[in-house]
């Protein structure tokens, strides 16, 4: 529309030179201002733009706004027959019922779930003890058996002590034999020394031996000859 008048106005600027006389001899020119109107055509055209443009977006948001009203409707839709079918559910059927019983085997099984968890605490305590014992029988052995490596060892070494006290006591009375016989022997040998001395002299000397602290009188033998000793108080009969 506004194009067409545009248009129109640029017809009527080229035929402005139709409206001067042709009484006039010169040429006569014609005060006319060529851009008479242009500011308004301007404006409606920036007007009819804007308008335009509103009413493209007016009919995208119309459309949205249309798809919305079209999602909600469905949605409705979908909620009414769904909230039919669960009128027709609980009005109909057993649903009620079996929701109750489902809550009540639900309970059973958490009353389950408690005694097995109670079972197993009872479980890991039993195997806690188990365990217990059988450390306490590992512990018994391991000591038995230490006892055991002690008392050989204590009857070995009991053993050698014996033996070594049993030689060094064997050692210390064969000593001590020969000490004795060695004894006996000076001894014997004196007083035959002594009887030959009385036979021929009618006395007995007297010597200081050396003494022994470790010798006894009832330690002492003495070998003699009875028919020696026979033969000499026969010899020398007592007065």
């Amino acid at each position: 529309m506004l194009s067409s008048i545009k248009d129109k106005l640029l017809n009527v600027k080229k035929t402005v030179p139709l409206f001067s006389t042709s009484n006039d001899k010169g040429c006569v020119q014609c005060e006319l201002n060529m851009n008479a109107g242009s500011e308004i055509l301007t404006h409606f055209q920036n007007e009819w733009q804007t308008l335009h443009k509103t009413n493209e977006e007016n009919a995208k948001k119309a459309q949205e706004v249309a798809d919305t009203i079209a999602q909600v409707a469905r949605k409705i839709d979908r909620d009414k027959e769904s909230l039919g079918l669960m009128t027709h559910l609980l009005s109909n059927s057993n649903l009620h019922a079996n929701i109750v019983q489902c809550t009540e085997q639900i309970e059973q099984v958490y009353d389950s779930f408690n005694e097995v968890e109670e079972g197993l605490l009872q479980l890991e305590e039993l195997i806690d003890n188990i365990e217990f014992e059988n450390m306490k029988k590992q512990h018994r052995y391991h000591l038995q058996q230490y006892r055991l490596r002690k008392n050989e060892s204590l009857q070995v070494l009991e053993a050698s002590l014996k033996e070594k006290y049993e030689k060094s006591a064997a050692e210390h009375e064969l000593k001590k034999q020969k000490e004795l016989q060695e004894r006996q022997k000076v001894f014997h040998e004196a007083f035959k020394n002594d009887l030959e001395i009385f036979k021929n002299f009618g006395t007995i000397p007297k010597l200081d031996l050396p003494k022994q602290p470790s010798a006894l009188l009832e330690e002492i033998q003495v070998d003699y000859d009875e028919k020696e000793l026979d033969q000499f108080f026969e010899d020398n009969p007592s007065k």
